[in-house]
């Protein structure tokens, strides 16, 4: 899988690897399937509809080469569109260590941004939820703000359980900077 390429420190244990909610690229598919069947749809419209375009005026001899090479073209680039959605959902995610966020989003087809931080420069952690359909179903929007520049600032929508998400980025930090206050003390000590 992608996050088990994902190069860990010694001793970082991945807590949580999260992708986008089921329902995010169903719903994304579904439109995708509409559009690829919208020529079947036109062609029955013309077809119940004979004034619109008359039979006489159509020779299938020239026409049908070009209504087909129109078709084709049409189902691939909705079959494209599928595919790159599909390599959204499986390769967009976001997996919590112990003492990072790595956040994967791949942009187009050969494009992938990697960025990560540290938790200990976590500043805020802001989950959302808005709508009737991400209620019932449990996802939703998680905003991370860093320490720094407003590039270090990720949010991801369509997430699943977003609250349970801050949660344990939440006690993750909390664990990591106690485990690093500590160490600080005891550097102090000794």
């Amino acid at each position: 899988m992608l996050f088990e390429k994902i190069e860990l420190e010694a001793g970082e244990v991945i807590l949580k690897v999260v992708r986008k909610h089921w329902f995010v690229i169903t719903a994304e598919i579904l439109g995708v399937l509409f559009f690829a069947l919208f020529p079947l749809f036109g062609g029955f419209v013309l077809l119940l509809i004979p004034n619109l375009l008359p039979l006489e005026t159509l020779h299938l001899d020239t026409h049908l080469p070009i209504i087909l090479f129109g078709i084709s073209f049409w189902l691939l680039f909705t079959l494209l569109s599928a595919f790159m959605i599909w390599t959204h959902y499986f390769l967009d995610l976001w997996a919590i260590t112990d003492r990072r966020i790595i956040v994967i989003d791949q942009i187009h087809f050969f494009n992938r941004k990697v960025s990560s931080f540290r938790l200990e420069r976590l500043q805020d952690i802001k989950a959302q939820v808005v709508g009737i359909i991400p209620t019932l179903l449990g996802f939703g929007t998680v905003h991370v703000h860093t320490a720094g520049n407003g590039e270090d600032n990720f949010a991801s929508t369509g997430l699943p359980e977003p609250r349970e998400l801050q949660a344990l980025i939440q006690k993750a930090t909390d664990e990591r900077l106690k485990s690093l206050h500590g160490a600080a003390a005891q550097a102090i000590i000794d």
